[in-house]
């Protein structure tokens, strides 16, 4: 967390203005091999300095000026945009539960990936507690809508709230995220026991899941044993501009040297 304080709800429209926005790439990888599956869109704004300012100091302004849903929709268009240009992988794009409750949420997400020519099954909207527990009538409604479109719907900072037990069977999510509070405290018996409860949940339920903020490789091993599908973290690689991104895929696909 930054100790400089947030923006104002005047710096923010001032900064949407001027179109500083940034979408950075963190890649999701598959732990035996290091093969990127997916990657995560994280929004930054870049400062009147040329600094990248962090969402922790404009988020929670958004979300209490309403501006976090025009956030949200130049993050799913920009993301959806450069993903066409890629090949196979996915897309994560997170959506607030602001956005999500939107009535015209799904046709905007079927609107973009028209327009983009993004195919679904190469996006993934990831929600968090905060998108079904007041209504999760409506939620699974959103989710049903959005599944049926063929894209995934993942749920995002999995244990931290109260009612995702209750309600999971309830939304057809394809994927769970780990919250990286329990990855950091791997060796406390609590977070490893319920790492290894939620992977073998999942597994069961038939769900994808992927562990945030994986750091170092004894908590790769430790995850990987425990069942996770796929890792996100500094260890296999920090966020990245698209252009760095689309250099690091090229890379992967290259034969190495000498290869015939």
């Amino acid at each position: 967390m930054t100790d400089k304080p947030n923006l104002s709800i005047a710096e923010l429209d001032r900064a949407i203005a001027e179109e500083r926005l940034v979408l950075l790439y963190q890649p999701q990888v598959t732990p035996a091999d290091g093969a990127i599956a997916s990657v995560e869109a994280l929004i930054r704004l870049r400062g009147g300095d040329g600094a990248l300012i962090s969402p922790d100091r404009f988020v929670p302004i958004a979300e209490m000026s309403g501006q976090i849903v025009a956030l949200g929709k130049w993050a799913l268009r920009q993301a959806c945009r450069d993903a066409a240009g890629w090949e196979r992988i996915a897309v994560g794009v997170n959506a607030s539960p602001m956005q999500f409750h939107d009535p015209d949420f799904v046709s905007f997400v079927e609107t973009t990936l028209r327009d983009t020519g993004l195919s679904p099954e190469r996006l993934e909207l990831e929600i968090t507690e905060g998108a079904y527990f007041d209504d999760i009538d409506a939620a699974e409604v959103e989710v049903a809508r959005l599944r049926d479109m063929g894209v995934g719907v993942a749920l995002d900072d999995f244990g931290t709230g109260y009612a995702s037990l209750t309600y999971l069977r309830r939304l057809k999510i394809s994927k769970i995220k780990i919250d990286k509070s329990f990855v950091s405290d791997f060796h406390s018996v609590d977070s490893a026991a319920i790492i290894q409860g939620v992977c073998a949940m999942a597994r069961a339920m038939g769900l994808k899941i992927t562990a945030e903020g994986v750091e170092t490789a004894e908590q790769a091993r430790f995850l990987s044993s425990a069942g996770a599908h796929y890792m996100q973290g500094y260890l296999y690689s920090p966020p990245l501009t698209r252009d760095d991104l689309a250099k690091l895929l090229r890379e992967r696909a290259a034969p190495p040297p000498g290869a015939p």
